[in-house]
């Protein structure tokens, strides 16, 4: 099926436009909530392996105006007992109970927004960071321009105040796909101290990366197409991947194989709803925890900011330990 893109928020459209002057179509994001997700379909058989633990609930207007839940709409990693969150313009620092510690963006109504991506990059036309990763002490931000998102980049923030180190890499694809939207996310593998990313559409390669300086060194050939990627995490052999697919489901690739398994398909809620960044986390006893976010508007509200329900689920799901860790399974 053809997937179009989605639209932002009329508000933050709104605010962005007044204070950056962007071009008409700078709207155009991931904010906005897709209806093309059908009927629950089967789950796979490695389903069973894991269990959903809990799910929190972080809502834009519970409290009021606080807008807990917008800045935690594009991607999550672990970083020692903190959490880092990122929302279309900017970083977050919460602690292990979920609790804001810092941010380096801020939004209230009707349209103020006061971005954390960087004023050099912003007139350049990124306004987009997508899933992220933390490695020593850097945050990896995947960032992209919403005109048409051919301009793929990872820019460095410091993990200890969300300040940017002032360096950016640019990102090229595979020649089959050097430019067109290979932002969504990027991943560390600090094993082999290699970066990755993914093309959004259907395919089945993933582009690999040398640290530092992130140049594309070629693809791992996986034996499945994926395609609506939004967030990934590596663990041992595996890289772990969410899907805004029709099945909303968790995927993962093996990094020497390129075997591919779909694990699970996440809840499907009343609304609309987008997958957005995932996580990884060891767990107790050699379990391994899965994070997942999902933006819900139960109300098909249009993505109002002010509606009461409009919220960001986490999924926590854990895989039992099973006798083998993921660099030999």
């Amino acid at each position: 099926m053809h997937v179009t893109r989605a639209h932002l928020t009329a508000a933050l459209a709104l605010a962005i436009a007044a204070t950056f002057s962007a071009p008409a179509d700078a709207g155009k994001g991931r904010l906005d909530f897709d209806r093309r997700h059908g009927p629950n379909h089967g789950q796979p058989p490695q389903a069973k392996d894991w269990v959903l633990v809990d799910e929190q609930q972080f809502f834009l207007q519970k409290p009021a105006n606080s807008f807990t839940g917008l800045y935690r709409t594009q991607g999550i990693a672990v970083d020692g007992d903190r959490w880092i969150f990122s929302w279309q313009y900017g970083l977050e620092i919460a602690n292990r109970k979920f609790e804001t510690v810092k941010r380096n963006s801020s939004f209230s109504l009707p349209a103020n927004l006061t971005p954390g991506i960087p004023p050099a990059l912003l007139a350049q036309g990124f306004d987009h960071i997508g899933d992220i990763d933390v490695h020593e002490g850097i945050i990896y931000a995947s960032l992209d321009t919403t005109n048409g998102y051919t301009n793929g980049h990872v820019a460095l923030f410091n993990a200890r105040d969300l300040s940017y180190t002032g360096v950016s890499y640019d990102l090229t694809g595979a020649p089959s796909n050097p430019k067109k939207d290979i932002a969504s996310w990027v991943a560390i593998d600090h094993e082999r101290h290699r970066g990755y990313g993914k093309e959004w559409q259907s395919g089945n390669t993933i582009n690999v990366y040398s640290l530092p300086g992130w140049k594309w060194t070629g693809v791992i050939t996986m034996d499945t197409a994926l395609e609506s990627i939004q967030g990934a995490k590596v663990h041992g052999d595996w890289l772990y991947m969410s899907s805004d697919n029709s099945t909303q489901s968790i995927y993962r690739a093996n990094l020497r194989s390129g075997k591919v398994e779909e694990l699970f398909q996440l809840p499907k809620p009343e609304g609309d709803r987008e997958v957005e960044g995932i996580a990884v986390k060891d767990g107790p006893g050699g379990a391994l925890d899965l994070y997942v976010e999902m933006i819900v508007d139960p109300d098909r509200s249009g993505q109002d900011l002010s509606n009461q329900n409009l919220h960001v689920s986490l999924y926590h799901y854990r895989r039992a330990a099973h006798g083998g860790s993921d660099s030999q399974d």
